[in-house]
């Protein structure tokens, strides 16, 4: 059955001093299933913190823990090729150990996987509950302008566009802080939803690059980590906004953010 989220409008008790009439309060109903990508995001945070907390305390191995690898390792290689001598085989592992029991390696193998799980989902997720959200805005706001028919047409723009100019259309005097965290998450959000969704192969044919490609940023894991707690948060940190900046259109629209908490970028000035 499909979800359904009923609001009724407060009456609002500042009239306009232009105002004669009493306005008549208005009754919306929607659906809501944009509560279902909810769900799925709050449902990965616990995940993803364990994961965080477990990398932030990540101890790698000292070389010493490698030892029995390393005879075994030579031992093989000397089955393989008896005819060279141990110094000579020692050196080989020794050589390719230095890499494997490397810090970043050992990290790399411990959590890379994991992580960009995490990364892949979460960027997915949020984006898509973004837009869920700001298409509820523009459908309640135009509504409530009696302007529902636009919204097939406004509805079409890019995400961050619809963001940054959308609720214009029935809340002319509505900002979106262009300057603020806020914004420069968005567009960090949509820029790596778009190098995911959109992805393409860089190709070398014999050496020689015939196909470009298409970036995606990897950063180092702790500024990756902290992006992943702005991508988790944004949504609920866009609906406050929108809360905020059109306070005459009735939004009860994630209200609740469960166990995911505002990233602390978002509250700078």
């Amino acid at each position: 059955m499909p979800l359904k989220s009923n609001v009724r409008r407060h009456t609002n008790t500042q009239m306009d001093a232009m105002q004669t009439e009493t306005e008549t309060p208005k009754t919306f109903g929607h659906t809501a299933h944009y509560e279902y990508l909810n769900a799925a995001l709050q449902a990965q945070w616990n995940a993803f913190h364990a994961l965080e907390q477990e990398m932030l305390a990540f101890a790698p191995k000292p070389a010493s823990a490698f030892a029995e690898r390393r005879l075994a390792q030579i031992e093989h290689l000397k089955r393989l090729n008896p005819d060279k001598s141990v110094e000579h085989l020692s050196a080989s592992v020794d050589r390719d150990l230095a890499f494997l029991t490397s810090d970043r390696y050992q990290y790399h193998e411990q959590f890379d996987e994991r992580h960009m799980t995490q990364y892949v989902t979460a960027v997915m997720l949020s984006t898509a509950l973004s837009e869920a959200l700001i298409n509820a805005i523009l459908a309640l706001g135009l509504a409530d302008a009696e302007a529902a028919d636009l919204f097939p047409l406004i509805e079409k723009a890019e995400l961050k566009q619809k963001w940054l100019l959308g609720p214009k259309s029935f809340a002319p005097k509505y900002k979106f802080p262009r300057d603020r965290a806020i914004h420069e998450t968005l567009v960090q959000l949509i820029r790596q939803r778009n190098a995911l969704v959109h992805h393409k192969i860089e190709l070398e044919v014999n050496g020689k690059k015939v196909l470009e490609g298409s970036p995606f940023e990897r950063l180092p894991y702790h500024e990756e980590l902290t992006w992943l707690r702005r991508f988790y948060s944004l949504p609920y940190d866009l609906a406050d906004h929108a809360r905020n900046a059109i306070p005459r259109v009735p939004m009860m629209l994630l209200l609740a953010r469960g166990p995911i908490p505002r990233a602390e970028a978002h509250d700078a000035a």
